[in-house]
């Protein structure tokens, strides 16, 4: 899953832990060369629950699906993995009342600013990595720019920058109009399963 996807399981299912764990939540994919154990609680069970929801998610039937769908329809090769996340935030955005208002009680605009205000607050805690991206993260608004088929173009020139080689991801987004339906047919069967999924591994934390 995406960014905005892990903040709402993060803030959804985790205790905060001073607006770590959502922090955790995002650093996630960030975090490279640094000692887990350094860090406090919330970071680190953000950053767990962060790898157990991309081990679900990657294993789950309705992500195949929809990885398979994107493979056969001509996006950049051995990218559907990408697109398919970024894909799934766009849906959660864009509908957002249906699919995430119910499980913070915001709108994008709010749930957007609150989730910025903890990764302001445990700015201490940012990997070296994170505490570059977290600048365009809150200064450019990427969680409600998924709203957007403008914002995906945007998020996808930003993953084909730092992609080696020549890819084109950004003509991908042209399948958001022949895809969407069916994406968003796969993602509210999958939702669901995923948030109950984090429940359950965060209702776990005090036996781990």
């Amino acid at each position: 899953m995406n960014l905005l996807a892990h903040a709402l399981i993060a803030y959804h299912s985790l205790p905060d832990f001073l607006g770590q764990a959502v922090t955790g939540a995002l650093m996630a994919d960030y975090f490279k060369g640094q000692d887990l154990a350094d860090y406090p609680e919330g970071i680190r069970v953000g950053i767990l629950q962060h790898k157990a929801v991309d081990a679900f998610t990657d294993s789950h039937p309705e992500f195949v699906k929809v990885r398979s769908l994107i493979a056969n329809s001509g996006a950049a090769r051995l990218c559907s993995g990408i697109l398919a996340d970024i894909f799934f935030d766009h849906i959660l955005a864009s509908r957002w009342d249906k699919y995430g208002r119910p499980y913070c009680l915001h709108s994008l605009y709010a749930f957007s600013r609150t989730i910025y205000k903890k990764l302001e607050s445990s700015k201490d805690y940012h990997s070296p990595r994170f505490a570059i991206a977290c600048q365009f993260i809150t200064s450019q608004s990427w969680l409600e720019k998924y709203a957007s088929i403008d914002g995906i173009k945007d998020t996808l020139k930003g993953v084909q920058s730092r992609m080696s080689g020549n890819v084109d991801l950004v003509s991908s987004v042209k399948l958001l109009d022949s895809l969407g339906a069916e994406i968003e047919k796969v993602f509210s069967v999958f939702w669901p399963e995923l948030l109950a999924f984090s429940r359950n591994w965060a209702s776990q934390l005090d036996g781990q």
